[in-house]
């Protein structure tokens, strides 16, 4: 069809049914046409029948000149138009041609999955233990690489300073993990603590009895890379270092203790300088010694006794600050505190002295320092019960005849919290009676032995008194 033959009026009528605005002049209305029948909006049969309907205007008369620019017109627009249908027909083909290597990819994908999963069904699952040594052979080669460049001393100090712990539950790790407070059940048995598994850690006793309280509060002020330090107050026997010792002992870490006492020298703890092959050297003492191992816990034992000028070395360290060192006079050397270092000071008082007159030479200790101390725990002797129940497991000696004798110790006791006696006699020293009782010694010569002559001149009456009036020795007999 010839849209160049159409008539304006013809061309408006078609683009009057298209609901489209008609262009200014004739070939921008053939245009308008021909974009709308490749565009399918209209076909060529009714764009024909709607010309022919159409209802001409009135001729208008043009010149030669104007009639030559029209056909020139037209011919432009038949050109664009064949050009426009030749457009169409190439994105077509296009088209098709893209369909169709989409289909041949797919198809390709389809081919290739279903091959892999054939390969993956017919793979055997990896045997475990081959990778694990193929691993462990990687490991130490590239081990043997590293020591091969590293000095022995420097392989010594890296292991020191990177801690090794796993994490357990504190039930699993202790006997006993609850207790009542005001009228409350309290159980911390699934407090996650961690095990250093320091081969050098102190021995297991298993029958050592946990305040579960003092337990729980020492769990949690261990729960940190910058611990809180304890100190434990108590009457000797009650337990104090036992208890450090065992928590140490449970959680694999290793423990280093010093024992005060008046002469106990700053150099004698911290360190100082020494003659070695003709030359003055420094030597670290045990506490600098604990300081720089990971995890250590150290227990500053009987510190009622050490002198405050001595003390005063150790502010630095126990406080609770990421900070926390000390400078060696001798040396000018800072040494850090390394991480999970805890301290535990002993004392039989809180810190501020002794005023029962049990204790002599207990020192009032500096409040700077008692602050450095996060928490107090106060010690008191077993229930009769359970010391009895802990006399007989430990020595062997019968349930009766140790309840026989924690019943007079439990009365001495009293009379050394009235002043009748210097000091209560000790769990050390009830052990060693009821050991010697057990090995055959007579009951009257092992508590001689074990009791009375530790005591000074002066309480020997009284304690014989006690002896005579609490321990029924045919009883005894009968009880072992």
């Amino acid at each position: 069809m010839q849209l160049a033959f159409f008539n304006t009026d013809q061309l408006r009528a078609v683009l009057a049914h298209l609901n489209l605005a008609p262009a200014h002049d004739k070939a921008g209305m053939i245009v308008q046409v021909a974009d709308a029948i490749v565009r399918k909006q209209i076909t060529e049969d009714q764009a024909a029948d709607i010309a022919k309907n159409t209802v001409p205007s009135p001729k208008v008369g043009v010149d030669g000149e104007v009639r030559q620019q029209i056909l020139d017109s037209n011919a432009k627009v038949h050109a664009a138009l064949h050009d426009v249908q030749n457009a169409q027909s190439a994105i077509n083909r296009v088209r098709d041609a893209v369909e169709g290597k989409l289909a041949d990819i797919d198809t390709a994908f389809k081919r290739l999955d279903d091959r892999l999963s054939a390969k993956v069904a017919g793979l055997s699952a990896p045997d475990a233990s081959h990778v694990s040594a193929e691993i462990q052979a990687s490991v130490a080669r590239l081990f043997n690489e590293f020591r091969k460049e590293v000095p022995v001393e420097r392989l010594a100090e890296i292991a020191s300073a990177v801690p090794v712990f796993t994490v357990n539950r504190a039930g699993d790790l202790f006997p006993l993990t609850s207790y009542q407070h005001n009228g409350q059940d309290v159980d911390f048995s699934d407090l996650q603590v961690a095990v250093w598994n320091d081969p050098e850690a102190p021995a297991l006793v298993d029958d050592y009895v946990f305040n579960p309280e003092h337990l729980h509060q020492a769990l949690i002020a261990l729960d940190d890379p910058l611990p809180d330090n304890i100190w434990l107050a108590g009457e000797r026997g009650t337990g104090k270092t036992e208890f450090v010792a065992q928590l140490a002992a449970r959680l694999k870490r290793r423990l280093f203790r010093v024992n005060f006492d008046e002469a106990l020298e700053r150099a004698d703890f911290i360190g100082g300088n020494s003659i070695a092959d003709s030359n003055v050297v420094w030597k670290p003492g045990i506490i600098t010694q604990a300081i720089t191992h990971p995890g250590a816990i150290v227990l500053l034992d009987e510190i009622g006794f050490a002198r405050a000028q001595s003390l005063a070395a150790l502010h630095a360290l126990c406080e609770r600050s990421p900070h926390r060192s000390i400078t060696i006079a001798e040396t000018g050397e800072r040494i850090k505190v390394a991480s999970h270092v805890v301290f535990f000071g002993a004392d039989n008082s809180n810190g501020h002295g002794d005023s029962s007159g049990n204790f002599a030479g207990v020192r009032e200790q500096n409040t700077a320092f008692l602050d450095r101390f996060s928490f107090t725990l106060r010690f008191e002797y077993l229930p009769p019960v359970q010391e009895t129940d802990l006399v007989s497991a430990r020595t062997g000696l019968s349930t009766k005849a140790s309840a026989i004798l924690v019943g007079f110790v439990n009365v001495a006791r009293e009379k050394a919290r009235m002043g009748l006696l210097t000091q209560p006699p000790s769990l050390r020293q009830l052990f060693a009676w009821a050991r010697a009782v057990k090995r055959g010694i007579p009951v009257r010569t092992a508590f001689t032995n074990a009791i009375v002559n530790k005591f000074p001149a002066d309480c020997e009456t009284e304690l014989t008194t006690l002896f005579l009036s609490h321990v029924d020795e045919d009883l005894f007999k009968q009880s072992l």
